[in-house]
């Protein structure tokens, strides 16, 4: 793989995991219990790759909200046959919207994240990072996260992951 290409792969994996995380951080969670979030969360899921090829994915990630539930850590470790990420993120609530910052530390790749939350739970983001975009969407029950990444700007092309308690 060229370097670009691998830069802008290990790009895409690493705001896939930043944004597994994302659909957590929002007060309309803090009203409604949001301690039900806080903790450990472990899943699989698969990447799809532009050329149609599929790589099945594991992940597990730690919660940890801040005490004043309008902040949340997020540390997430994903692997497959052929890469590992690991992804520190800080998450701020703002009114019915989230922003924050993630970094993955094996490839020093970083980016942004803005997003919002619908009153029944469902949350779209966009994730940025150099040459590569995505649109996350996903939904929380408190037992269970459903995520799914459209990614451009590499050659990963659709993520989908499910993260149990």
């Amino acid at each position: 793989m060229r370097k670009t290409s691998s830069v802008r792969h290990s790009a895409a994996i690493a705001s896939l995991s930043a944004a597994a995380m994302v659909s957590l951080a929002h007060p309309a969670f803090a009203s409604d219990g949001f301690s039900r979030f806080a903790g450990n969360w472990s899943g699989r899921g698969s990447i799809v790759m532009a050329d149609g090829s599929r790589e099945p994915i594991r992940c597990k990630a730690a919660y940890a909200m801040r005490p004043d539930a309008q902040a949340m850590n997020i540390d997430m470790n994903c692997a497959s046959d052929s890469y590992r990420v690991h992804v520190l993120t800080q998450l701020t609530a703002d009114g019915t919207g989230f922003s924050g910052a993630w970094q993955e530390t094996t490839r020093q790749a970083e980016g942004t994240v803005t997003g919002r939350l619908s009153k029944s739970g469902d949350m779209t983001a966009d994730l940025q990072a150099i040459g590569v975009s995505i649109r996350l969407s996903a939904r929380a029950d408190g037992r269970r996260q459903a995520i799914r990444l459209q990614v451009q700007g590499t050659d990963v092309q659709d993520v989908v992951i499910d993260l149990q308690r």
